[in-house]
């Protein structure tokens, strides 16, 4: 477990512009790669636009039904929540094509989660959100389940649409559980920077991707130590199961299969 003490600098990763701000995310080398849109699970990653010209990430994890960060939600303008029909969400996205978009309708917030309040590990334990859809954009783009926790021994995946590589799905394979910290959040050494909120930790269990986590910001730590945060899976699977997430993942009408080797990378442990 992560005992280093917590420095002052707390980045979101929600998207902002890339001239004002640093890649702090990036954790030495830059390991993420670009996936294609359209394979599975890739293709049921989503961008989530706010309709004012910024974006997070997000997961389907059901047919009408996605997980983000709940400060995505936010408008920073007004100092109040983003209507839900603001937000679009769009699956299988690259360079202006996707597999299907669809608006939001009702957003159900972690219960210890404050809009506008100070960033911090304990805040950022409740930060997520699940997001009710309009259509049924899963069935085109296919979703995956909300599986168990991620642990130290989990080989991660985590795939987003970051500021720097906005217009394409990338992701970082092989990454760890760094530890826990604040009241359950856990750090991690995959590379996601703004834009990645929301983004998914998918850790493969019997050869099929699932939930772990989901990636809400990037802390530095007394010494220079730059870790990802990411809400664990067992925070939001109740109100997600009980709004119509599934117990099992599954390809979308429009989805192909992993290219092999990436297949291979993904289920290595």
């Amino acid at each position: 477990m992560l005992m280093t003490r917590l420095g002052a600098l707390v980045v979101l990763a929600a998207a902002l512009p890339a001239a004002a701000q640093g890649l702090k995310g990036i954790k030495g080398a830059d390991d993420r790669i670009e996936v294609a849109r359209d394979q599975y699970p890739w293709s049921a990653v989503a961008r989530l636009n706010n309709g004012k010209g910024g974006h997070c990430s997000a997961i389907l994890v059901g047919p009408a039904l996605a997980v983000t960060a709940a400060h995505c939600l936010w408008n920073k303008s007004t100092l109040r929540p983003m209507p839900p029909t603001s937000l679009h969400v769009v699956a299988g996205y690259a360079r202006g094509a996707y597999l299907g978009a669809t608006r939001v309708v009702a957003t159900s917030v972690a219960p210890g989660w404050q809009f506008g309040q100070p960033y911090s590990p304990a805040l950022a334990a409740h930060d997520w959100a699940v997001l009710t859809l309009a259509e049924p954009l899963g069935d085109i783009a296919g979703w995956v389940a909300i599986g168990e926790t991620a642990a130290a021994v989990d080989s991660l995946v985590a795939v987003g649409y970051g500021q720097d590589k906005a217009h394409i799905p990338a992701a970082h394979i092989g990454c760890r559980v760094a530890g826990r910290m604040g009241a359950g959040l856990l750090t991690h050494d995959c590379d996601a920077v703004h834009g990645d909120s929301g983004a998914p930790v998918l850790v493969w269990r019997a050869g099929q991707p699932t939930l772990a986590a989901i990636h809400v910001g990037t802390f530095t730590f007394e010494g220079g130590r730059v870790l990802g945060g990411a809400v664990p899976s067992a925070s939001f699977a109740a109100e997600a199961r009980r709004l119509g997430a599934l117990a099992t993942g599954k390809a979308g009408t429009a989805s192909t299969a992993l290219e092999p080797d990436i297949a291979a990378r993904v289920a290595k442990p």
